[in-house]
């Protein structure tokens, strides 16, 4: 199982403890996204059972049926419920939407005083980075695509945890991206000695998911860069690498400065698996977009077309139609 790095110092190992004690206690999982995860990793489990575990939440049903009835999916009948998405879906799809649906709801917090950090577009940048992780999985077959959109979904995790559970350390970073020219990543490791990867796997770990998330969650930030495809952890670390390449990152770090977009060199099969979808990456980003319209109580703030600068919040019914 994950451990908390050997490598940091006592003062740390402590502060990443007080993270993860944080967030749970004032984010608890829902258990029906637990009870999912646990029941579609056990194929013996009946399809049955998953919608009994999703359908005792209405919040849940009710986004789940909106989705799977949506254009995301194209599916020519209508679904009814949870049963019919389980098995027209999949299992493991299913159990995609819920965990990620439930790990949104939860961590819907205050924003920052000192402005910069946009929800909208973390969750943004969350879910284009799943979509173009189950690509590349569907491409090299290095894990399940279902498996590999949780992960990518959930790869940044712990940094809402680190402004949850240290709003006042978490704008300190913010202020250095912002206003010093930091790169996110030296402004982490600066203010709070650690990573969000790893207080990220050490949360998952505590929501008891499967190691090959936990892992991946770990290691999406591989310290020789991504040069080749060989697990969950270099899918996901090649995703978010991409998403960032075309602007769509987090919101506060070069979001809104075209000179600040990452500039990388990816294996050969990130941009082979973009470049057999349609529309390329405007069409992930219309996947992402779709799916959090359908996922979240509310039409999400997204990029301006040239993502220069943050556009308006979209219309609900210009979004459904869209969709």
């Amino acid at each position: 199982m994950t451990t908390e790095p050997t490598s940091l110092g006592m003062n740390t190992r402590n502060r990443l403890r007080l993270i993860v004690n944080r967030t749970t206690d004032l984010t608890p999982l829902k258990s029906v996204a637990t009870k999912a995860i646990q029941l579609a990793e056990d194929e013996r489990s009946a399809a049955m059972d998953l919608a009994t575990v999703i359908s005792s939440d209405q919040a849940l049903t009710a986004k789940l049926l909106k989705l799977s009835n949506s254009a995301y999916y194209g599916y020519a009948r209508r679904i009814s419920n949870v049963r019919e998405a389980v098995i027209l879906l999949g299992m493991r799809t299913v159990r995609s939407v819920a965990i990620s649906s439930a790990i949104i709801d939860a961590f819907r917090v205050p924003d920052l005083e000192r402005g910069g950090f946009d929800q909208d577009l973390f969750w943004a940048h969350s879910v284009s980075v799943g979509l173009v992780a189950e690509l590349i999985a569907r491409e090299t077959r290095i894990s399940r695509p279902e498996d590999a959109f949780t992960a990518g979904v959930l790869h940044d995790v712990g940094k809402l945890a680190m402004m949850l559970a240290e709003p006042q350390l978490f704008g300190e970073v913010v202020d250095l991206v912002n206003h010093e020219n930091m790169k996110y990543r030296e402004a982490e490791l600066a203010v709070f000695e650690i990573g969000h990867e790893h207080v990220g796997s050490r949360l998952s770990q505590r929501w008891k998911f499967p190691e090959s998330l936990i892992s991946a969650i770990r290691d999406h930030h591989p310290a020789k860069g991504v040069h080749g495809i060989v697990s969950m952890g270099d899918l996901v670390a090649a995703a978010d690498l991409a998403c960032n390449r075309e602007g769509l990152a987090c919101g506060f770090d070069f979001t809104r400065d075209e000179a600040r977009k990452a500039v990388v060199a990816l294996p050969p099969a990130v941009d082979l698996a973009i470049g057999k979808v349609h529309g390329g990456m405007a069409t992930v980003e219309e996947k992402a977009r779709a799916f959090l319209l359908h996922v979240t109580a509310r039409p999400p703030q997204w990029y301006a077309p040239h993502r220069g600068e943050l556009g308006a919040e979209a219309d609900p019914a210009q979004e459904a139609g869209a969709a």
